[in-house]
C-alpha cells in the first residue's frame, strides 16, 4: 500500500488551526453575544464593539505579519496564535467586567490576525506542488465545520451549565487542539527530509527557490487586485454575517431563518473542496470566474427576498454556499498564480491585509444603508455591484499576469 505524503498531515493541521482562528474566534463566538448582553447588561454598542475590536486587532496583527513569522518558524507561530485563542476563551470565562472581555477581543484578534489564511497558504504552497488548491481547501473547511458543530454544542453547554462553564470548556478543548497541530505541523518539507507533494523543487531554509525567472504584479495590476480583495472581504464578512438580519426583516420566521444560515454553512463547507478540486483542474482564472458568476447569482436572488419564497431561498443557500469560497480561498489561488513563487508570501500577504481591510471598512455599511434606506436589500444590491466589477478586476488581472509569466 502506498504511503500517505506527510503533506496531508500538515493538511490536517491546518484544517484544525483555522477551526481554532476563524471558526471559533469568529463564528463561534457570535454564539455568546445575545448571553453575554443579557447576563452582564451591556449595551447593545458595547457588545458590538468587542466584534470591532477584533477585527481591528486582527488587521493591525496582518500587517505585522512578515515581522512576526521572520521572528518565528510557521510552526511555533501559529501554536502560539492559536493558543491565544484558548486564552481569550479563559478569559472570557472569568470575566465580571467590561475590559476583561476587551482583553479577551484584543486575544482573539491577534489568533485570527496571525493564525489564519497567510500562514496556512504559505504553508500548502510549501508541502504541495500537486492539488495545492484542494489542500487549501480542506484547510479552509475547518471554519465552516466550526459554524456548523458550534452552534448547537454552546448553545446546549449555555443553556445547560452556564456561560462561564461554556467558555471554559471550549477553551481547555482549544489548547489541547492547539498541542495536536504543534505536534503535527512542520514549517516545511526540508524538516522531514521530503519533496513537497507532487514534486521536487530545491529548498533552502524552508523557502521554496524561484522556478525561472522572477516576477510579480505590476502596478495597474496591483491597483486592480487591490479592488478585488477590498471586494471579497466586503462579501465574505458583512455580507455573510448580515443575512440572518436580512431575511429576518423581510418577514422570515426565525425558523427558516436559522435554516437558511445552518444550510449556507454546509453548502459553504462542501463548496470550498469542490473549488478546490475544479481550481487544481480548470485553473484559478476560469474556476473563480465560475464560483464567482454562482455567488453573484446567490447574492441577486437575496435581493428578491421580500417575495418570501421558499424555493427562491433553497437557490439562494445553493448559490452563495457554493460561491463563497472564492471569497475566503480566492485570495491564496491568485497569489499563486499571478507571482513567481520567491514572491509568493509578499503578494498573499498584500492580497489577505487588504482583504481584512474591506471586511473592517464594510462592517457598518448594511446598517448605514439599512437606517437610511428602510432595509437591507440595497445592501445586497450593493454587494452584487461589488462583485460584478471584482470579477471583471479578476478577469484583466490574470490576463496581464499572464504576459509577465512570459
Amino acid at each position: 500500500m502506498k504511503r500517505l505524503h506527510y503533506g496531508w498531515a500538515v493538511c490536517l493541521a491546518g484544517t484544525l488551526l483555522l477551526f481554532i482562528t476563524m471558526g471559533t474566534v469568529s463564528n463561534g463566538f457570535s454564539i455568546y453575544l445575545p448571553y453575554i448582553l443579557e447576563q452582564h447588561g451591556f449595551t447593545n454598542s458595547q457588545t458590538s464593539f468587542l466584534v470591532t475590536l477584533r477585527c481591528l486587532v486582527s488587521f493591525l496583527a496582518m500587517l505585522g505579519i512578515g515581522v512576526y513569522y521572520q521572528k518565528v518558524s510557521i510552526r511555533m507561530g501559529t501554536g502560539l496564535a492559536a493558543a491565544c485563542a484558548g486564552a481569550a476563551y479563559w478569559l472570557y470565562s472569568a470575566a465580571e467586567t467590561y475590559p476583561v472581555f476587551c482583553l479577551g477581543a484584543a486575544l482573539s484578534g491577534f489568533s485570527y490576525g496571525l493564525g489564519s489564511m497567510i500562514p496556512v497558504s504559505i504553508l500548502m504552497n510549501r508541502w504541495f506542488v500537486r492539488r495545492k488548491a484542494l489542500a487549501l481547501s480542506v484547510c479552509a473547511s475547518g471554519s465552516s465545520i466550526a459554524t456548523i458543530l458550534l452552534p448547537p454544542i454552546t448553545t446546549a453547554m449555555v443553556e445547560g451549565q452556564s456561560m462561564k462553564t461554556a467558555f471554559r470548556i471550549e477553551s481547555i478543548a482549544i489548547f489541547a487542539l492547539t498541542g495536536l497541530i504543534v505536534l503535527l505541523l512542520r514549517s516545511s518539507p526540508a524538516e522531514m527530509g521530503l519533496p513537497p507533494y507532487g514534486g521536487v523543487p530545491e529548498e533552502k531554509d524552508g523557502q521554496p527557490e524561484s522556478q525561472g525567472k522572477s516576477f510579480g504584479l505590476p502596478p495597474r495590476t496591483w491597483a486592480l487586485m487591490a479592488c478585488v480583495s477590498l471586494f471579497m472581504g466586503a462579501l465574505a464578512n458583512p455580507g455573510f454575517s448580515h443575512l440572518s438580519v436580512l431575511f429576518a426583516s423581510e418577514g422570515f420566521d426565525s425558523g427558516v431563518v436559522a435554516a437558511i444560515i445552518s444550510g449556507t454553512g454546509i453548502m459553504i463547507t462542501l463548496g470550498k473542496l469542490l473549488y478546490g478540486a475544479v481550481a487544481d483542474r480548470v485553473g484559478g482564472c476560469r474556476s473563480s470566474l465560475l464560483f464567482g458568476g454562482l455567488l453573484l447569482g446567490g447574492h441577486l436572488l437575496c435581493c428578491l427576498a421580500f417575495l418570501q419564497s421558499i424555493p427562491l431561498c433553497l437557490a439562494t443557500v445553493l448559490l452563495l454556499g457554493v460561491g463563497y469560497p472564492i471569497a475566503t480561498i480566492g485570495p491564496s489561488v491568485w497569489a499563486g498564480d499571478m507571482c513567481s513563487q520567491d514572491q509568493y508570501p509578499k503578494t498573499l500577504r498584500r492580497f489577505q491585509v487588504i482583504y481584512a481591510g474591506g471586511a473592517l471598512a464594510f462592517s457598518g455599511v448594511p446598517g448605514i444603508l439599512a437606517d437610511h434606506l428602510g432595509g437591507y436589500l440595497p445592501a445586497y444590491l450593493l454587494f452584487s455591484l461589488l462583485l460584478a466589477l471584482a470579477l471583471c478586476f479578476l478577469g484583466v488581472s490574470y490576463r496581464r499576469s499572464r504576459r509577465m509569466a512570459r
